[in-house]
């Protein structure tokens, strides 16, 4: 299936403000974090951010004089404020800038004696809040009929609720300036709400149907529902991929994402990928059989595990070796088996839900944690024919994984250390890869054909591993930045941002096409090395088209960090 994914979907300014604020708040507060409601309209990051002891107050969850209070985005009335105040504790104020600026234009028309209109829906936070600061003179209505309601009154000022769609706001509008004289109509809706909606009205066009991803109690989420119905398109709005089904979706070829201002990129990726998961009923059989098996391919990591046998080709033609089939059968097993175990562990697939039952999602992964523990019997057994020293590198290396994801508890560690885990350590799991993919690789080559490991070109094509594999997991950690911000999980790219992140990938790319030109110029690599710089030329290409927001999702992102070690091995075997 086709999928045109909005440029606007996701996370708005305000929600990435205060998500940025309260997840920086939980990592260096002692006490508890609560927020005055839910931080945003999307259950799923609001149960994330439970886990992680940031609960919204209820009459079970009070503050005390000592813990943080956060002001979510929709902001709140001055009497709440003071309320909250009251209690005695940090207050933090993550109230959007857009929602502050209505919230002054408020307050200044009402001191100078204007009747304050707020357009927007009576039950929502953001209009509760901003009617608090209107007062006495303050009227809330959503419709055009509800205008002649009003009381009279030489001067009014209008505004708008930030997430309201600009067609009610004008038939509004229209109705009050026919009611009174002296109206000025204040344009306050989220300039980021607007381009979302004049989007998704685009979008609707070109497409058979619309999938809106979003709370169902955010209020701009059911505005962009009703925007695509209101187009005459098929709409679905979901929460999550779970809610996808092919009997529904699989009679259109073309469907158009958007998602609303609380959705947080994972979710929105997880739909998407799904989505491109289902074939429309017309597509021929053997093509979608085929692109069944490539998928499978993908999620099972046999993809990338036939990456490792052919990047452990390429660096055999670097070195000027040739091999059997053994190494090859050995970087296959191994990185099968160790990317299986991170990708299951880090994701928490396996967990339950609250019935206590296994969810489909969960079944699939306790298969695939099979087929990684099969795959690690397969490394060692085959390392072990070659003799003791293979197999004690290969128990090395898986042991190493296991220890990579024990705690190990303050009563077993010297010097009054309280926790001990390499999880804990930013950017580890990244470093720890690329080592294992360097040793079976490079390494093992040279101990099964019994030579020297300390030569230049050892080293070359060591680094040059290092450093593409290390390219691979950063591009995806810079793909999943804001679910690891929210779990809590600390990568390099949480760490130093985005951009930064970004100017590494060019960097340790720019280093690894050098390493290989220095090894093929001075002789120390075959000449193989100049057809590798093909690699580093596809990966700056990749890196400018994920720059450019036309790489997305998790799937094309995963497939084309994985092909750059396909290409390495197509490239060896076309020139050898």
């Amino acid at each position: 299936m086709k999928v045109i994914l909005a440029q606007s979907a996701g996370f708005c300014k305000g929600v990435r403000r205060a998500m940025a604020q309260v997840l920086e708040q939980s990592d260096q507060a002692d006490g508890p974090i609560f927020t005055d409601g839910p931080l945003i309209h999307n259950p799923q990051t609001i149960e994330v951010l439970e886990r992680r002891g940031i609960k919204a107050i209820s009459e079970q969850n009070r503050p005390g004089p000592s813990d943080t209070v956060f002001i979510r985005t929709h902001g709140i009335s001055p009497a709440r404020r003071k309320k909250i105040l009251s209690i005695g504790g940090r207050v933090c104020d993550a109230t959007c800038p857009d929602v502050s600026r209505i919230q002054g234009l408020i307050r200044r028309h009402s001191k100078a004696g204007d009747m304050v209109v707020i357009v927007g829906d009576r039950k929502h936070a953001e209009v509760i809040g901003l009617a608090g600061y209107a007062g006495s003179s303050g009227h809330v209505l959503n419709k055009a009929e509800e205008v002649a309601a009003l009381p009279d009154s030489p001067r009014v000022c209008v505004v708008a609720q930030s997430t309201l769609t600009r067609e009610v706001y004008r038939n509004v509008t229209a109705a009050i300036r026919q009611r009174f004289e002296n109206v000025e109509v204040l344009d306050t809706i989220c300039p980021s709400t607007y381009r979302r909606q004049e989007e998704i009205r685009e979008l609707a066009s070109s497409a058979d149907a619309v999938v809106v991803v979003g709370g169902k109690n955010s209020a701009n989420t059911r505005h962009l529902v009703q925007i695509s119905e209101g187009v005459g398109k098929p709409t679905f709005h979901v929460e999550t991929a779970e809610e996808l089904t092919e009997a529904e979706l699989g009679k259109f070829r073309t469907v158009a994402v958007t998602a609303g201002a609380s959705t947080p990129n994972w979710i929105l990726i997880e739909v998407v990928e799904r989505l491109r998961e289902i074939e429309p009923e017309s597509v021929n059989p053997l093509w979608r059989l085929c692109r069944t098996a490539f998928r499978f391919m993908v999620r099972s990591n046999l993809y990338v595990a036939l990456g490792s046998a052919m990047l452990c080709y390429a660096n055999a033609r670097l070195m000027g070796i040739s091999l059997g089939w053994l190494p090859f059968a050995i970087s296959f097993c191994y990185i099968l088996s160790v990317h299986l175990i991170s990708r299951f562990s880090d994701s928490g697939e396996l967990s339950r839900d609250q019935s206590g039952k296994l969810s489909r999602q969960a079944r699939r992964a306790r298969v695939m944690l099979k087929l990684a523990i099969a795959g690690a019997v397969c490394a060692l057994v085959l390392a072990g024919s070659q003799g003791a020293q293979p197999l004690g590198i290969m128990l090395l290396l898986i042991g190493l994984g296991m220890i990579y994801r024990i705690d190990f508890p303050g009563r077993l560690l010297p010097l009054g250390i309280k926790r001990l885990s390499l999880r804990l350590i930013p950017a580890s799991k990244d470093l720890f890869m690329a080592l294992g993919w360097s040793v079976v690789t490079v390494m093992f080559p040279l101990y099964i054909k019994e030579m020297p490991l300390l030569t230049p070109a050892f080293f070359l094509a060591f680094v040059s591993t290092f450093l593409l594999v290390t390219v691979r997991s950063l591009l995806f950690d810079v793909r999943d930045i804001q679910g690891d911000l929210i779990v809590g999980r600390e990568t390099l790219p949480t760490l130093i941002g985005t951009q930064r992140s970004k100017v590494l990938l060019y960097s340790l790319t720019t280093v690894q096409a050098l390493v290989i030109a220095l090894g093929a110029w001075t002789g120390w690599l075959s000449d193989f090395g100049w057809a590798m710089l093909a690699v580093s030329a596809y990966i700056f290409g990749y890196l400018q088209l994920f720059d450019r927001r036309v790489l997305q999702g998790e799937l094309p992102v995963e497939v084309t960090g994985d092909t750059q070690f396909i290409l390495a091995g197509i490239l060896a075997l076309l020139l050898g």
